[in-house]
């Protein structure tokens, strides 16, 4: 079920902490009442000379518990209501993670990044600025204002209450007029917010590339247009939001006009007292604040109903991916058989599909290869057995079980993944390695490390598996992103491991030593390896060739070459860069030989 409203749900969860919050509120405001009544005893009596010493001490002494007594329950309420808040924004935060953790890949594909941090930092901060400020003031509003017009009416005078209060519901119309346009307005600064903030993100990532290709003046220019866009949106906001402010001053000031002019007419005629007057101006000056205090609660709440908008977007957004019906919590471990019939599959935005007609059976323990030119459909293959994407249902089988059946924790626990982007955290070697809800000994991560030649280079760093990486891992080599990633993969001893393309960056040797450690260490169990050099799938128990999304070819390497086909093909091809890379190394090796040579000489 969609939520409806963020702020209902939570002052309906915590309706009676609301109810002391608003109870010491109250008595705060209760306890404010007594000032107007105060000097207005303390005019009368100075008019006609009846204080003495003792009295002026008695006022002031009522005057100071009074003020003390207001702070003290203000401040109470203030800090339980601003708490309240403080945890709203806490959950809120907690909620958004939580449902971006249950998104599919696809969801996070078509947003930017700088978006979803304003989601996540900007418009959270709104909403609880309006649990915090916009609740506290409208509590206080609401029962000061009731509770003072009373106090007018019934200790001073109705006719002169009734006449200075004309102006006020001009307020009410004030804010039904910038209503929408607040709200439309604070939409666009927190978009133009994301905005810069994705140019930031994205230019902090990508520097390399932007000093590489000596792009600076022109990233400082789509800096400066975004930069300029978000100040031209918080002018138009702060514009509206001021105009909106003044004229509700305005208001208020012709109440305490029309306060002075008749209220002063009314002490000459002798209607009412100067006291009287006194509390009725004080009363006034205390009914002044909440009246002004709620102008800026409607614009608090239209930049929260914006802000809450955005984010109830998103958490009613559904995963594409997720256990539904047909999941079978009863399968707790998987052993790696894999059958696939007759798969096909199309990205949501494309028209045509990726894979045609996939027919393919991988038995437990077994090693298969996949081969093919970019974009014939190997990697959403790999994407498709851990259910990035969903595939259509009864066309990928996991021991016998429809891959829907599969729990996903149960399905991703059990896959052992290194994707093309071998993406690490901004964290340490260990903990990367050891990314993984079980805890891993010193000696496992090592072996881990061992098995994947990272390391010896791990090693020569200073604080060797303790060594803290740069954002993504950029402080490593790209090879030794792809071993680390691998060792990731390792260590987690899966039932079903996929390697999408991920000795790329290594060089033939280690790819043989890599390989020969995954052979020792697979145990029964189902490895999936896609890559583009031979040398790296050749010994795998089956291999398939991919292309166009249809498997054109399929055996083991030796028929596969005998084929004349894609394959022999590729294999022929790689042969000949291996000579001419061997004959490139032999010519610089002689003549490093003959310049030396003659140097000795």
């Amino acid at each position: 079920m969609d939520r409806k409203s963020i702020f209902r749900e939570y002052i309906l969860q915590n309706r009676w902490l609301y109810l002391l919050g608003f109870a010491l509120v109250a008595v705060s405001s209760l306890i404010q009442l007594m000032i107007p009544r105060l000097l207005g005893e303390f005019t009368d009596k100075l008019e006609q000379n009846l204080l003495i010493r003792e009295e002026v001490i008695h006022f002031a002494f009522w005057l100071i518990l009074t003020g003390i007594g207001v702070a003290f329950f203000r401040s109470v309420g203030r800090i339980y209501i601003f708490r309240m808040g403080r945890t709203l924004e806490m959950r809120v935060r907690n909620d958004l993670f939580s449902h971006w953790e249950r998104l599919s890949a696809q969801y996070f594909n078509n947003r930017r990044v700088g978006d979803l941090m304003s989601h996540a930092i900007n418009d959270v901060n709104v909403i609880r600025e309006v649990m915090m400020m916009g609740m506290f003031n409208t509590m206080e509003a609401l029962f000061l204002i009731t509770v003072t017009t009373i106090a007018m009416v019934y200790t001073v005078n109705p006719w002169l209450t009734l006449l200075t209060m004309l102006p006020l519901p001009l307020l009410s119309l004030l804010a039904y007029r910038f209503n929408r346009r607040i709200q439309r307005q604070s939409v666009d600064v927190q978009e133009a917010v994301g905005r810069l903030t994705s140019r930031v993100q994205e230019f902090t990532s990508g520097i390399r590339v932007v000093k590489a290709f000596v792009q600076e003046k022109e990233e400082q220019q789509l800096f400066t247009r975004d930069n300029q866009h978000a100040v031209q949106m918080n002018r138009r906001f702060v514009r509206s939001n001021s105009l909106f402010t003044s004229l509700s001053a305005g208001i208020v000031g012709l109440s305490f006009l029309v306060s002075v002019v008749l209220g002063g007419l009314m002490v000459l005629r002798g209607t009412i007292t100067l006291g009287e007057f006194v509390a009725f101006n004080t009363y006034l000056a205390l009914l002044m604040g909440p009246i002004e205090n709620l102008g800026k609660v409607v614009n608090q709440l239209q930049r929260g109903r914006a802000s809450e908008g955005r984010i109830l977007e998103i958490l009613n957004t559904k995963p594409d991916v997720a256990d539904d019906g047909q999941a079978d919590m009863q399968i707790k471990e998987l052993k790696g058989n894999i059958v696939i019939r007759g798969l096909t599959f199309t990205y949501p935005e494309a028209r045509h599909p990726s894979l045609r007609d996939i027919s393919l059976t991988i038995p437990q323990g077994t090693s298969l290869a996949i081969v093919g030119r970019i974009g014939s459909g190997k990697s959403t293959l790999a994407n498709l057995l851990v259910r990035v994407f969903n595939p259509p249902p009864g066309t990928i089988f996991i021991d016998g079980h429809d891959i829907h059946a599969i729990p996903l924790e149960v399905l991703r626990g059990q896959v052992g993944m290194v994707p093309q982007d071998q993406f690490l955290f901004s964290s340490t070697i260990k903990e990367n390695i050891g990314f993984d809800p079980k805890p891993y000994t010193d000696d496992e991560i090592e072996n881990a490390a061992k098995i994947a030649q990272v390391y010896d280079n791990i090693n020569e760093f200073p604080y060797r598996f303790d060594t803290a990486l740069g954002e993504r891992g950029v402080s490593l080599s790209g090879g030794q992103r792809q071993r680390v990633s691998i060792a990731r993969a390792v260590i987690k001893k899966p039932s079903i491991l996929i390697f999408d393309d991920s000795l790329s960056a290594v060089d033939t040797i280690t790819e043989e030593l890599i390989l020969e450690g995954l052979r020792s260490e697979r145990n029964n169990r189902t490895t999936i390896i896609i890559g583009h050099r031979i040398s790296s799938v050749q010994d795998a128990d089956q291999i398939i060739v991919l292309d166009e999304g249809r498997i054109v070819e399929r055996g083991a390497h030796e028929e596969l070459v005998q084929l004349n086909g894609i394959y022999a093909d590729m294999y022929h091809k790689q042969l000949l860069d291996q000579e001419a890379e061997s004959e490139d190394k032999a010519a610089s090796a002689r003549l490093a030989k003959n310049r030396w040579g003659g140097v000795q000489a």
